[in-house]
């Protein structure tokens, strides 16, 4: 959007099931600062409830004792100056509304999968889609993701995953009272690198 926004030609290529419901509605501190320089202000995005407020965090051990963390108000001054505020977002709602203002800056969305690469020596030339479609450009930019991995691959670059494979499992519980935070409900044993419900 921002290279759009600078006066270059951009297609970017998306398979088709590219929005779906994703994990990762809780948005770090990064988030507001980077949301804002793309036009959608924290507060814009809680009065069109597309997100809610996460002021805090409270975790909940199994013997019921709780420990309730907000970020100290030093980070909001200098030198860091970080946000404390973040919020939980309906990622559909959030991702459609990317995809739309990325559009109306100018960037060509094309619904296929690149499969291959066309290279000259060791420059990357074009890239072909299952679509049957050759685009070439001096810059490419490969956002495919581990899994995919395309550019690494084909160049043998080293692909450095951080950290073991990891799972979570989420679903949506009813409560009582309005809570603007997250809620941790911990299990205060010893446990494998991120093992938690």
């Amino acid at each position: 959007m921002q290279s759009a926004a600078a006066g270059l030609r951009v297609a970017c290529i998306e398979p088709e099931n590219s929005i779906r419901q994703a994990v990762g509605e809780s948005l770090d501190w990064s988030a507001p600062d980077l949301l804002n320089a793309l036009g959608l202000p924290m507060e814009d995005l809680v009065k069109s409830r597309m997100a809610t407020w996460k002021r805090h965090v409270t975790m909940k051990l199994r013997d019921g004792a709780s420990e309730h963390c907000v970020p100290g108000a030093w980070l909001a001054e200098a030198p860091f100056r970080v946000e404390l505020r973040t919020l939980h977002v309906d990622r559909l709602r959030l991702d459609e509304e990317l995809l739309k203002r990325t559009v109306e800056r100018g960037v060509t969305v094309v619904r296929d999968t690149v499969v291959s690469v066309e290279r000259n020596g060791d420059r990357l030339a074009a890239v072909h889609t299952a679509g049957g479609v050759r685009f070439s450009s001096p810059w490419f930019i490969d956002a495919s993701g581990f899994a995919a991995a395309i550019l690494p691959r084909e160049f043998g670059l080293p692909a450095i995953q951080f950290g073991p494979a990891k799972v979570a499992i989420w679903t949506y519980f009813a409560i009582a009272e309005l809570v603007e935070g997250t809620t941790l409900y911990m299990e205060p044993l010893p446990a494998e690198y991120l093992d938690w419900i």
